[in-house]
């Protein structure tokens, strides 16, 4: 842009009256409240955790980089022991996009504590941030690094308003954040959790689903949250997509069971929905997917018995 670009923008001097829409990263938070969880569930939060890290080796713009958990619920080392699991279990896929490897060492300098898991020693856990001005913090990251930020709170309504703060007021970026919240948790604090979904300053908002899932649906309304200007960026201006036409968009809000069929019968969220194909631990995804796609461009009844069969398996 150089400096007579710089003065354009102080002046707010535009060479190009068009309207138009942008999509940009930012610090995507992941936020866990605590609840009743099992050892299956565990298992599969951190697989879903992991995918909204990692699906296209941690290229999106809006990857999960800062896991919200609480400091003193006793399933934060569980989940964190599980997330370990996950990344150590993965097929090597190493970072491609131009400069990954560069920004995954400046997190491991600024961070001695790091772990690296896997083949490729590539996916990087922080298991604990305490600076505020960790550059994990402030700075995207766009590889497969992940930061875990605990947060106190006594009960849940506090640990959500704790959550709602940080994500909304310490992290830069307002385009996808995730509410990882258990059926039985949200019916005994329907307030706080439908506080909030309404708090949270997100374009997309996905609870119990990776808002990156917003994008893949096609239809819904995609952008930042409503605010930033020409001149202030930020993560974007205005919405793509919005099959119907929606006006004056705030935010999507996402909603997904909390675990796969037929395990969602008993935590109170019955879905007939496995395990979703683009998780990177799905085992039939690609063969999930080929069929699926063949089918989206041309619908023929005869295509879907093996599409379920394959889901299923996943």
């Amino acid at each position: 842009m150089g400096h007579r670009g710089e003065e354009r923008r102080r002046a707010n001097t535009r060479l190009n009256d068009k309207p138009f829409t942008s999509e940009l990263d930012g610090v995507g938070p992941c936020i866990v409240t605590p609840g009743p969880w099992s050892a299956a569930d565990f298992r599969f939060q951190a697989e879903h955790i992991v995918t909204s890290k990692l699906n296209n080796a941690g290229h999106n713009c809006v990857a999960t980089q800062i896991l919200l958990l609480p400091r003193h619920w006793d399933g934060t080392e569980r989940l964190l022991s599980e997330i370990r699991h996950v990344l150590r279990e993965l097929p090597r896929r190493g970072g491609y996009y131009p400069g990954a490897a560069d920004r995954l060492d400046s997190v491991t300098r600024a961070h001695p504590e790091a772990e690296t898991h896997g083949d490729d020693a590539c996916r990087v856990l922080v298991p604990d941030i305490t600076d505020p001005d960790d550059p994990m913090l402030t700075d995207e990251v766009f590889a497969s690094a992940l930061g875990v930020v605990r947060l106190p709170g006594d009960d849940v309504p506090d640990f959500l308003r704790a959550a709602t703060e940080f994500a909304n007021e310490r992290l830069p970026g307002i385009l996808g954040a995730t509410l990882l919240v258990h059926p039985r948790t949200e019916r005994d604090h329907r307030a706080a959790v439908d506080d909030a979904v309404a708090t949270l300053r997100y374009g997309t908002l996905g609870v119990n689903c990776w808002s990156g899932f917003g994008f893949l649906l096609g239809y819904t309304p995609w952008g930042a949250f409503p605010g930033h200007t020409r001149e202030d960026i930020g993560s974007g201006v205005g919405f793509v997509h919005n099959a119907f036409m929606l006006e004056d968009v705030e935010k999507t809000v996402l909603r997904a069971p909390f675990a796969p069929s037929p395990r969602g019968l008993f935590t109170g969220s019955p879905s007939l929905s496995p395990r979703p194909p683009y998780y990177v631990t799905n085992r039939t995804g690609r063969s999930t997917m080929a069929p699926l796609t063949a089918y989206a461009t041309d619908p023929r009844p005869t295509r879907l018995p093996g599409i379920f069969a394959s889901a299923l398996r996943g």
